[in-house]
């Protein structure tokens, strides 16, 4: 039994199109995932007890919490069903990543627990195993399993792997407010049919976009289709994209649902004059995608 230090990065979606409701109520998406270098750590010990230490490096207080809701937590006690035994193991989970954002950081964590757990403990199981585990923890869980960047569909645990971005600085702003995810799923329920449709075909560009390799070609395509409804509920949101734009970026887009958005810089571009602009808006972060695997 080893000790393991697993990493789990953000993402975000570089395209994210609400198609329709599946059955139980989750929405079909179309979407583009994408890793970022900005990462929490996880600790797995084996150990004589289980138990779930937060090491919080970012200040976010009772928005994290050490106990069985976490889903930490959560993927462990699956694995145990899975197994049909008890996995006593340590967890010391190191947060950077924003909680509640859109940032994937808890989706990240459940990953990096479910790899973790499997490979201190030795446990025989295969990828396909951990996969359907994945998607009952979260629509997320499974592109923390798999990483770099691709294609979701379903719920967004069907997964096509794409290219690698071209090389571009990202800006991430998280406002002083969270949103509720299915608050935002709600609202994009309510909006009318002509609103909802006018994301169409963003995944399609932004795949294209990947093949081809251009950052010009990425900044034109990028679309997320909550951003209406996230707008809706929060009307400071648009204003903080076009803060965005005025201080330099490129492109600026909702994370998920939200409420962190991310900014993209021209190729070459030097984000600190950036982030200097947008400080007092909230928590500024310069970041980049991440290219290498786990």
């Amino acid at each position: 039994m080893t000790p393991l230090l697993c990493s789990a990065p953000a993402k975000v979606n570089l395209a994210l199109e609400v198609q329709g409701v599946l059955p139980g109520g989750y929405h079909e998406l179309d979407t583009v995932f994408c890793w970022l270098d900005l990462e929490d750590l996880l600790d797995v010990r084996p150990s004589a007890k289980t138990e779930l230490v937060i090491q919080d490096e970012i200040g976010q207080g009772a928005e994290v919490v050490a106990n069985e809701e976490n889903l930490v937590m959560k993927a462990l006690r699956g694995l145990e069903d899975l197994v049909d035994r008890e996995l006593p193991t340590r967890l010391h989970l190191i947060k950077r990543i924003p909680a509640g954002g859109g940032l994937g950081g808890g989706s990240a964590d459940a990953a990096a627990a479910l790899l973790g757990v499997t490979r201190a403990h030795r446990l025989p199981l295969q990828p396909a195993d951990l996969l359907k585990l994945a998607a009952r923890l979260g629509a997320d869980v499974a592109f923390g399993l798999q990483g770099g960047t691709a294609r979701g569909r379903g719920r967004g645990e069907l997964l096509s792997p794409l290219p690698s971005p071209p090389d571009l600085p990202v800006i991430l702003l998280v406002p002083p407010f969270p949103l509720s995810t299915p608050e935002v799923y709600s609202c994009w329920d309510r909006l009318p049919a002509e609103v909802r449709r006018a994301g169409r075909g963003s995944a399609e560009r932004v795949v294209a976009a990947l093949s081809r390799g251009l950052p010009q070609d990425l900044l034109r395509s990028t679309g997320n289709d909550l951003e209406v409804a996230a707008e809706a509920l929060r009307p400071e949101l648009s204003d903080l994209r076009r803060r965005m734009l005025e201080a330099g970026c490129a492109q600026a887009r909702l994370c998920g649902s939200g409420s962190t958005l991310f900014g993209l810089l021209e190729p070459g571009s030097d984000p600190e004059p950036v982030a200097t602009r947008l400080k007092g808006l909230g928590r500024v972060l310069c970041t980049r995608f991440r290219r290498s695997p786990r």
